[in-house]
């Protein structure tokens, strides 16, 4: 079957349409070009050199890199059946590739790269030592959110944080614990790590990370990684780069690109520490929800930050104090039964 994306076409022997699941052989998963395209999107604006597709199946990311964006790539899979066919696409969109038929993590080890992705099927946590020492910078896929979200006990074994999240935390609380395992796995080799986009669509969470050398950069990340109320330990710093994220530009031929700009514009201002559940507030204090769209021009009111947030659009993020929201939602419901 020949599927199109972007701007490449591929030959693909099983499609994938509805994201996770298990399907034999070499496949194309539709439901992740959104994940795909926010790689295009990183290095359309970071404009790297080179860049390794270690986990290719298809070659389809890969691809993409080299036919939309110029770059040197090596284009990898352990299994000889995609080989042939990362092969056969290449030829399909007349370009070039370097394309290796290797066990991901002894590529990684041995070769280094301006950017390594890793986008496995199941969980990143074979690959993410070796992504670090590779990688200048590092995109990675995540698809067991119920383990990072702690509703997986493995997680203890796993990912070496003990987590229970409250339902409606559990997608930012999977991110900021892959980002401090990432962080953690970091340090060990005295280097630090900076995030540059940090999303959750779905069934997967996907980081893009800097990987910064040095003791010091090693010790600041030590310092973003902590133990919450929620468990620990994990990233509690800021999941984005924003000055990257303000002055990037979306590329017109993405499949994705009105989702993508949904996206960019939550994530320019999605700052601090987790975020405030509007219906969970309003049902501790037995009062009716109101708007996040008026909470957030209320507490901007008052001179707080507040924004919308990609983990729920019942959420709010700001530096005010519950108490200060609190008071706010039972001042707009007061004013809602005023009116009535």
């Amino acid at each position: 079957m020949i599927v199109e994306e972007g701007k490449i076409k591929i030959l693909a022997p099983n499609v994938n349409l509805r994201g996770p699941g298990k399907i034999e052989g070499v496949f194309y998963n539709r439901a992740m070009v959104f994940n795909r395209d926010t790689s295009i999107f990183l290095l359309y604006n970071l404009r790297v050199k080179n860049a390794l597709d270690a986990l290719a199946a298809t070659g389809v990311r890969g691809i993409r890199f080299a036919k939309e964006l110029g770059i040197e790539t090596t284009i990898n899979d352990k299994d000889s059946r995609a080989v042939e066919i990362i092969k056969k696409n290449l030829e399909l969109n007349n370009v070039e590739a370097r394309v290796t038929n290797r066990d991901a993590n002894a590529l990684m080890i041995e070769e280094k790269y301006n950017y390594v992705d890793i986008d496995p099927f199941g969980t990143p946590v074979p690959f993410i030592d070796s992504a670090i020492l590779s990688g200048k910078i590092i995109g990675i896929t995540a698809t067991d959110t119920a383990t990072l979200g702690g509703r997986n006990r493995r997680i203890v074994r796993r990912y070496l944080a003990d987590v229970c999240a409250p339902t409606e935390l559990v997608h930012e609380i999977g991110i900021r614990v892959l980002l401090g395992y990432i962080g953690r796995m970091a340090v060990r080799f005295d280097l630090g790590i900076e995030p540059i986009i940090s999303i959750w669509q779905g069934h997967f969470y996907r980081v893009y990370v800097r990987i910064k050398k040095g003791v010091s950069k090693a010790n600041a990340t030590l310092e973003k990684i902590k133990n919450t109320e929620f468990g620990g330990p994990i990233w509690v710093g800021e999941m984005h780069d924003f000055s990257f994220l303000k002055n990037s530009k979306i590329p017109e031929w993405l499949p994705t690109k009105k989702i993508l700009e949904k996206y960019l514009s939550i994530w320019k201002n999605e700052k601090f520490f987790l975020f405030y559940h509007l219906p969970s507030i309003s049902s501790e204090l037995r009062v009716s929800t109101p708007s996040p769209r008026q909470i957030i021009e209320n507490l901007k009111e008052q001179g707080y930050e507040a924004y919308p947030t990609q983990f729920s659009p019942q959420g709010i993020r700001s530096n005010a104090p519950v108490d200060v929201l609190k008071d706010i939602i039972k001042s707009a419901n007061s004013s809602h039964w005023e009116s009535q």
